[in-house]
């Protein structure tokens, strides 16, 4: 059984000491700059330097993180770095911006490329592509599904691709790289390392901005996924042969890190070493496969004795690691969820109630003493860690618990004293208040606090606990702790029935502070190494070794002692204590597995002597360790010439103004994104304003049939594209656009999982034979190249391509044209078309540069739920009168839902939901439209001569004013662009330049 990788993240230097020790194969961490985590504490360049260093010599490969997109003014300074990260050595280079791929593969083609997810490969087509361009490794987005995954890793491997999954931390609701939330709302974006996290925010499902949609019992978090862990699954994870399992958290605790990597790496152990694991699992696994062979009616009896003892197996498994599974809910986490990996109910994605900590559920509140301020809880059976001193609690109080009022005023006539009835009276205000702030927004409260005093564990089956009458029903253990002096005048009800969560693990913090000092805890790999010792004809020592490194290099090294040693004149010193002192290695990562003493003369040497020659020995040996990581020195020649000359390229500067044609000369051309054959033929009727149009067909379900399905967990065959409607559509959409004066673009979706991309090639197939040609529109690496080859199509590039330099315009130059990336800037605009002046001067087939200057720019792309079950019959409750009469008034084929819907923010912004032809795929937009008319002439300037309009899901009057008023600036028809202001004004309320004016910060 060959076990992955455990890849484990490094935020700071102690995060990296204690992530090796607790058994991580590989770490990855970030430099000051270019890293996706800009917050955290991350590592200057000598930094790195010392933690590769430390790393290698423990056997732990070091990937450094350049995972975000670079401006065009980065690019030296990006280049720069790369260089010195190939010369110091580290393994491999994570990379999101597809410019940085073609940078390293032209000018440091020996260091390792790994494929972040930022960079969205998700198909055998984008891992083809990998391969081609000298990538490694992929990790694969966090969405991908099991039946998809085993379909990738057999084709990488087949492509010599290693495979690299998320296995435990933090969910993105969006796909990565394709988040621009954060962005939008205040410059700060995931792309760029800087997200502030908004998903994490409270938020209210709106319809057509009038009607919230958010039921009592449900939380408000609903952006907020739960946190990642497979750790239940690892068998399966093994079996898929992925080559490695990466643990998110580089921003997390010590405790954090060390913890999750430790109990990983024992349950990997296990199921490698551990014969009753193993046995376990083959039980497991012998039973299931039967399991799903049975068919038939006789068999219905013997398949639920067979889902029963399949159960008993995975209670008993799970009991078998019930230690480590308490102990990842010690640390950080928002509750856990296998994803979208392991095939559960998808809301169980999700995490409503609260976006924070959650802790260790050890039980609920059995009754609470107002006289003796005593909470008596009822643990869980089984609990492991049970709260002590000095841990924290949290008590978690759900305002829809039923309280019996009749028992409370039976329990207040039993209170004797003043003092008792107004401790009861303080609780039922309490209760009170509580009960009122929830009638809105029905949030669980909570109530936490440090255990100040040594609790007192009574168990049902203790003969000598005298019970009293409120606990006659317990059975199982009881913990008794006091309110804490400071928190007493809290108003905060301890119903019974409230939940109760560890949060804080002091034995567990304290283990993880002592690590470093417990050497029998310690899950190094050290190498082997065999010593040879020996004594020369002229009485010198020498000492050999050869070690065995973990990734099968052997490093030889030789010494010899400075002094030769003297004959003995009273007793020579023996072997034993030659080998005694060369055995003296203390902390050093080696295990020596052989030593041999040759010494059959009788010489004496001091026993500082051998001491130092051992010391010089593994010194040496470590510098021999560190040199065999780094790269050749002719490998090193040739990537610093290369990376001067692309430097003294970049430095190359041209008069912009000069390589601009004026107005009469340059041909300026207007495109709109639109995703309806109504507003196609209605098009027609208007004056063109367009030269391209760039078509989606948008789904034929509304929005509460996709919604359901996707609550229903449909598999992804039922979410293969409708190819019949699809082709249809486009059929249609050719047929009205024929003479007309703009070009028709299909534009695919972004995201295109092996069903969807399956589908993609169908449908083109099929338009060919059927003699209808069209152009397509995308952003999916690989499967661009792959349709272009196999159907001569010309390639359109979407803006969730990520362009944000020169070299992703190069690497990219199979394209007709690019959109830029609506996040970056006028100035790196500006210093873009720079370069791209300078290019095109060589190469006139380069892409032409297109700009988004107006819409809704999406914001999120996701596969995550975001209506539950309550909301979706609120909706259906709701909807059902909207449509009644209404059925004549839209073309059926075709059908976009008549309601609109909404995400509300706390700034009472509205994010308009769609849903796209992938049904399993929800897209949230920006609040404010994008408006740039009055920089038109600025773009203009610098030689932008694309412009686009992203006018999906509008109507025909929008589409056409606000098309003529763009079309009036572009071809300065108009004195001033008053009349064009108005014309927008009126459509679009909320505008914004997003990033334009101020820049990303």
């Amino acid at each position: 059984m060959k076990l992955p990788e455990l890849l484990a993240p490094v935020g700071s230097a102690e995060h990296l000491k204690l992530a090796i020790l607790s058994g991580a194969n590989s770490i990855y961490l970030s430099g000051e700059n270019f890293g996706a985590r800009k917050y955290a504490e991350n590592f200057s360049v000598p930094e790195i330097r010392e933690a590769v260093k430390y790393a290698h010599l423990h056997n732990v490969k070091v990937y450094v993180t350049v995972n975000i997109l670079i401006k065009e003014g980065e690019l030296e300074k990006v280049a720069n770095y790369l260089l010195e990260l190939y010369k110091m050595g580290v393994d491999a280079v994570l990379i999101q911006d597809i410019g940085l791929v073609k940078l390293i593969n032209e000018n440091i083609p020996e260091l390792t490329i790994h494929a972040s997810t930022q960079m969205n490969i998700h198909n055998i087509e984008g891992i083809k592509w990998a391969s081609e361009h000298n990538i490694k490794r992929i990790v694969l987005p966090r969405e991908t599904e099991m039946n998809e995954l085993k379909e990738i890793i057999d084709y990488a491997h087949s492509l010599g691709i290693e495979i690299e999954i998320f296995a435990h931390g933090a969910l993105c609701y969006s796909y990565s790289g394709h988040c621009l939330l954060s962005s939008m709302q205040g410059g700060r974006s995931g792309n760029r390392g800087t997200c502030a996290q908004p998903c994490r925010e409270r938020y209210e499902l709106n319809i057509n901005k009038t009607k919230k949609i958010n039921p009592k019992t449900e939380g408000e978090y609903l952006l907020s996924p739960k946190d990642l862990s497979l750790f239940e699954h690892l068998d399966e994870i093994v079996n898929l042969e992925v080559d490695s399992i990466k643990i998110e958290g580089r921003m997390r605790s010590n405790d954090y890190v060390a913890t999750v990597v430790k109990n990983y790496r024992k349950r990997l152990n296990k199921l490698r070493y551990d014969k009753t694991s193993q046995a376990l699992n083959r039980n497991i696994k012998e039973l299931e496969r039967k399991s799903k062979g049975k068919k038939g009616r006789s068999t219905d009896l013997k398949k639920a004795q067979d889902k029963e003892n399949i159960a008993k197996l995975k209670q008993e498994q799970k009991l078998q690691n019930l230690e480590s599974l308490e102990e990842l809910e010690l640390v950080f986490n928002r509750e856990f969820t296998t994803g979208h990996l392991i095939p559960k109910n998808n809301p169980m994605i999700m995490n409503r109630k609260k976006p924070g900590h959650q802790g260790l559920y050890v039980g609920k509140i059995h009754r609470y003493n107002p006289q003796t301020e005593e909470i008596h809880i009822l643990l869980k059976d089984n609990l492991i860690h049970i709260p002590e001193k000095g841990d924290g609690i949290l008590i978690e109080n759900n305002p829809n618990l039923d309280v019996d009022d009749n028992k409370s005023k039976r329990d207040e006539k039993k209170l004797k004293t003043k003092q008792d009835k107004r401790a009861k009276r303080k609780e039922k205000r309490a209760k009170k208040e509580i009960n009122q702030d929830n009638q809105n927004d029905g949030s669980i409260q909570t109530y936490g606090f440090d255990i100040s005093s040594k609790p007192v564990l009574k168990d049902s089956k203790d003969r000598h606990w005298r019970k009293r009458e409120k606990d006659k029903d317990i059975e199982g253990k009881l913990l008794v702790i006091k309110r804490v002096r400071e928190n007493k005048r809290i108003n905060f009800p301890l119903v019974k029935g409230s939940k109760v969560y560890l949060t804080k693990k002091n034995s567990l913090i304290n283990e993880v502070k002592d690590l470093p000092h417990k050497k029998e805890e310690h899950y190094i790999k050290k190498s082997l190494l065999e010593l040879y010792f020996h004594i020369d004809s002229d009485n010198y020592p020498h000492l050999k070794g050869n070690l065995k490194l973990d990734n099968g290099k052997v490093i030889t090294l030789k010494i010899k002692g400075e002094k030769a040693w003297e004959e003995a004149i009273k007793k020579p010193i023996s072997n034993e204590t030659i080998k005694k002192q060369l055995l003296k290695i203390g902390d050093l990562p080696y295990y020596i597995e052989k030593i041999t003493i040759n010494n059959n003369k009788s010489l004496f040497s001091p026993i500082s002597e051998i001491n130092e020659l051992r010391r010089t020995f593994f010194n040496k040996l470590e510098e021999e360790i560190i040199e065999s990581y780094k790269p050749k020195l002719e490998d090193l020649e040739i990537a610093k010439r290369n990376i001067n000359s692309f430097n003294e390229e970049l430095r190359r500067k041209i008069d912009l103004k000069s390589k601009v044609k004026n107005s009469a000369e340059e041909e300026y051309k207007l495109s709109a994104y639109i995703n309806s054959l109504e507003i196609l033929r209605g098009l027609n009727n208007k004056k063109s304003v367009f030269d391209r149009i760039y078509l989606e067909i948008p789904p034929n379900k509304d929005f509460e049939e996709i919604s359901q399905e996707i609550l229903e967990n449909k598999s992804l065959k039922e979410h293969d594209l409708n190819i019949s409607y699809c082709v249809n559509f486009l059929k249609e959409a050719i047929e009205i656009s024929k003479d007309q004066d703009y070009k028709l673009i299909w534009k695919l979706p972004d995201i295109a999982p092996k069903q969807t991309k399956e589908s993609i090639i169908k449908i083109i197939g099929i338009l060919k034979k059927m003699n209808q040609e069209i152009d397509i529109m995308t952003s999916l690496i690989g499967l661009d190249e792959s349709l272009k080859d196999k159907f001569d199509v010309n390639l359109y590039g979407n803006y969730p391509l990520n362009v944000y330099n020169i070299e992703a315009v190069l690497e990219r130059n199979n394209y007709k044209t690019l959109s830029i990336s609506p996040e970056i800037y006028k100035k790196n605009i500006k210093d873009l078309m720079e370069d791209y002046c300078k290019e095109i001067s060589k190469d006139t087939s380069l892409p032409e540069l297109e700009v988004l200057v107006h819409g809704n720019i999406e914001s999120m792309i996701t596969r995550k739920e975001l209506v539950s079950k309550k909301q979706l019959k609120l909706i259906s409750k709701y909807s059902q009168k909207q449509r009644k009469g209404n059925n004549d008034s839209f073309d059926n084929r075709y059908y976009i839902d008549s309601n609109e819907y909404y995400l509300k923010n706390r700034r009472n912004q509205y994010y308009p939901i769609k849903t796209n032809l992938n049904e399993d795929m929800t897209i949230i937009l920006n609040s404010e439209e994008l408006c740039l008319i009055d920089e038109i002439g600025y773009l203009k300037s610098i030689g932008i001569s694309n412009f686009s309009i992203d006018a999906r899901w509008k109507s025909l009057d929008y589409i056409a004013d606000i098309g003529k008023a763009y079309r009036d600036i572009i071809d300065e028809k108009a004195q001033d662009s008053s009349e064009s202001e108005n014309t927008i004004a009126k459509y679009c309320p909320d505008l914004t330049k997003a990033n334009f004016d101020k820049g990303l910060k």
